[in-house]
């Protein structure tokens, strides 16, 4: 993605306000939630309102995937499973996982960046506590949303900071967003290791238990 681009996301979100903030924030919280807090470092946004919008959006989507499992049911789950590529095998892995190390395995759909929303739907599906399946999230969702709301505020004022000319300005757009993405790229990377290990290590639980 070029830089243009996430100024241009910057742009939108401050043209926007938080009431399409949030709603971008359920969808795609991070890149979202750093462009905010940009905007708060130029004074348009509250940088507190920011972290508890981009947590809010981040645990209603959780919610509304967990809400159409548990309503939905194991019918809902058979019927489009497939658009998700739960086949029956994984269905029937995820459902012993759940019930056996709901925190492990949350924590592994949550970093997965293929499979959180089959995962959250499973986790609704099996009927795991509510109460505990929003803490757990919640647990999962607040440093993600106090990195990027940061790592966005403090990168706006890197920008303010270096941009005393307009060459200036367009050097410090271009490291700035650099910043950014090799936070966010990094991020992906190290929550898909994450989850691979725990995903292996679960694998090896379950071979001892047979």
């Amino acid at each position: 993605m070029q830089d243009t681009t996430f100024v241009t996301l910057v742009s939108w979100v401050i043209a926007h306000g938080y009431a399409l903030f949030f709603i971008a924030a359920v969808l795609e919280g991070p890149l979202v939630t750093a462009a905010a807090g940009v905007a708060a470092s130029l004074g348009v946004f509250s940088l507190p309102i920011v972290i508890l919008i981009s947590i809010a959006g981040d645990l209603i989507a959780d919610i509304v995937y967990y809400s159409i499992g548990y309503w939905g049911g194991r019918p809902f789950v058979a019927r489009y499973g497939g658009i998700f590529k739960l086949t029956p095998e994984r269905i029937t892995k995820f459902e012993s996982l759940i019930h056996r190390h709901l925190g492990k395995t949350l924590v592994f759909f949550k970093l997965s960046p293929v499979i959180p929303v089959p995962g959250i739907l499973m986790v609704g599906t099996s009927r795991a506590p509510l109460k505990r399946f929003i803490k757990i999230s919640l647990a999962i969702t607040l440093p993600k949303s106090l990195l990027f709301a940061f790592l966005g505020f403090y990168s706006g004022k890197a920008y303010k900071y270096l941009s005393g000319s307009i060459v200036k300005a367009q050097y410090a757009v271009f490291i700035v967003t650099l910043l950014i993405f090799a936070v966010y790229f990094l991020y992906k990377w190290v929550t898909s290791y994450l989850a691979n290990q725990i995903d292996d290590k679960n694998e090896e639980e379950e071979n001892m238990n047979r």
